[in-house]
């Protein structure tokens, strides 16, 4: 865990949507290490790095690497931006 990693109640303020914000990333994670994976010979793969996908999210989450923007449409319906 790096030192430069806030709080995730200072990056995502409400904490339900903190889990549905890590959720998805950690899906989408998910989906690109399956992706790489069926790319990958098996002794290759088994180098890379094989963190839990939660955790991986967190930390991206904490460290800043990935925003979150709640944006409303005309609708005033929530999505998240997961960019």
């Amino acid at each position: 865990m790096e030192n430069s990693q806030k709080p995730l109640e200072e990056v995502v303020p409400n904490e339900y949507e903190a889990v549905l914000v890590a959720a998805r990333l950690a899906r989408k994670i998910n989906a690109e290490r399956q992706a790489v994976k069926e790319q990958t010979a098996p002794e290759e793969f088994n180098k890379m790095e094989q963190r839990k996908v939660t955790s991986v999210a967190l930390d991206q989450l904490k460290s800043g690497k990935v925003k979150f923007d709640r944006r409303k449409t005309e609708e005033e319906v929530e999505t998240f931006d997961l960019t």
